[in-house]
């Protein structure tokens, strides 16, 4: 039984959260040894399916949980402290929109075939693959811990100072 394009992209929505999910949740991680080269496949599958631009929510979510957001919203507010970090994640986005992109398509390369990557970009994979999507979530979640956490930690750090700055007097 094939798979209905609304249902694989239901799976991919459900996998992108569960996989940053992991990020934001799992103590610890291995930095990544060097990168194998690409295939195009998974960068296709990441950019038209758009599952890397969760960065900057991502972003929030980590930045939201710090001293230096509390810190923010003691001196302007809640309302202004979220609308200045918002703002500085979304003008520093593009500047780490390309590595994460190319990180989260290295950990689906390290769980998938070229072909799989294809079949789950076309939105109607086999059911063998389908199931090995979601089986996967969890090793590529954590392989794009590995990959990202460095990234992820200057993007916010870096979106924070910048916030920290324009709330002070």
């Amino acid at each position: 039984m094939g798979y209905s394009r609304s249902t694989a992209l239901t799976m991919l929505n459900v996998a992108t959260g569960l996989l940053f999910g992991l990020l934001l949740e799992v103590p610890g991680f291995a930095v990544a040894a060097e990168p194998a080269p690409l295939p195009p496949s998974a960068l296709a599958f990441v950019q038209d399916r758009h599952l890397g631009e969760s960065l900057g929510w991502l972003g929030y979510q980590v930045a939201s949980r710090t001293v230096t957001f509390t810190t923010i919203v003691e001196a302007v507010g809640r309302t202004k402290a979220q609308e200045i970090v918002k703002d500085e994640l979304q003008y520093l986005q593009p500047h780490y929109q390309q590595e994460w992109d190319r990180n989260l398509a290295a950990a689906y390369a390290a769980s998938f075939t070229p072909d799989e990557l294809t079949a789950l970009n076309v939105g109607d994979p086999p059911p063998d693959v389908a199931n090995k999507f979601r089986a996967r979530q969890r090793d590529v979640g954590m392989d794009m811990k590995g990959r990202s956490s460095e990234l992820l930690k200057v993007y916010v750090s870096t979106a924070l100072d910048n916030a920290l700055k324009k709330a002070k007097p």
